[in-house]
């Protein structure tokens, strides 16, 4: 299928699909690798959460309200520009109005909300529930390392560059998937004391980064000639490829800490209670 073909089916549909089925599930994946020294026994679920990793995404079409989980427009915010960020959502509901913020996104709620579910689902040893969650976490923790999902140019509509979030987020990040995967150093999982917190600052760490974006989609297409090449993608991991690596490494270490925090604030069950 043309690139062109598919960004004009991602804009009429309003679909989104951050990182695509394959950049999920391989933060899932990874995620699940960090965390077996620390968690005994659950790689026997790592095929399930690397599977349903995508599952949020397909549930969009059925719940109008998990569209909103998946991004957070966080430039909207005057707070935000001027480096004062309001975290409490109430807070901002009272300032901006619940219509407001639900359409800016809700991403780092929805994520801390899951976060609360997987705690409980620990405690309760429900491994239904458990494995749930876990997916629906490397898909929200997974979405915030997008740069493009914590934008208001969120598809280089306002810089005459619309479709370039399906340019990179699925076409080079497909093609270049392999070099993604082979790309991971050693990380630390670790326990989060202040789960708002560190959501709050990868969110704020991804939207740093969405000039560089910007800049090397203009950059390859102007190289290129076109939007729609091999020789446009080429280029556009040559220029992008050092971020988009530092990305999934966060995201992978990101979302095994945040399993592991739940983990522990549930009393550390062994998987081999949980049924």
């Amino acid at each position: 299928m043309k690139i062109k073909l598919f960004v004009l089916l991602f804009l009429m549909t309003g679909l989104s699909f951050p990182w695509g089925d394959k950049g999920h599930k391989l933060i899932a994946n990874k995620a699940v690798e960090l965390l077996k020294e620390k968690i005994k026994n659950i790689e026997q679920y790592q095929d399930y959460i690397t599977e349903h990793s995508v599952d949020p995404d397909t549930r969009k079409d059925q719940d109008k309200t998990e569209g909103p989980k998946h991004y957070i427009d966080i430039d909207f915010y005057k707070e935000f520009l001027e480096g004062r960020m309001i975290q409490d959502k109430d807070q901002l509901i009272s300032l901006y109005s619940d219509s407001v913020v639900t359409k800016m996104g809700l991403l780092p709620w929805a994520t801390l909300e899951t976060l609360k579910n997987l705690t409980k689902a620990f405690k309760e040893k429900n491994r239904d529930k458990v494995l749930i969650y876990t997916s629906d976490m490397a898909h929200y923790v997974g979405d915030a390392h997008q740069p493009m999902h914590t934008i208001l140019n969120y598809d280089g509509q306002f810089t005459n560059q619309k479709g370039v979030h399906a340019r990179y987020e699925i076409y080079m990040v497909n093609k270049y998937i392999d070099e993604l995967s082979d790309g991971i150093k050693g990380l630390e999982v670790a326990y989060v004391k202040e789960p708002l917190d560190y959501i709050f600052n990868y969110i704020s760490d991804s939207n740093s980064l969405s000039e560089v974006l910007f800049a090397a989609d203009k950059f390859a297409a102007s190289k290129a000639g076109s939007m729609e090449s091999d020789e446009y993608l080429r280029l556009l991991w040559f220029k992008t490829k050092y971020i988009t690596g530092i990305q999934f490494e966060e995201a992978y270490n990101s979302l095994a800490s945040l399993i592991y925090t739940a983990w522990v604030d549930a009393g550390e069950p062994s998987f081999s209670e949980i049924n």
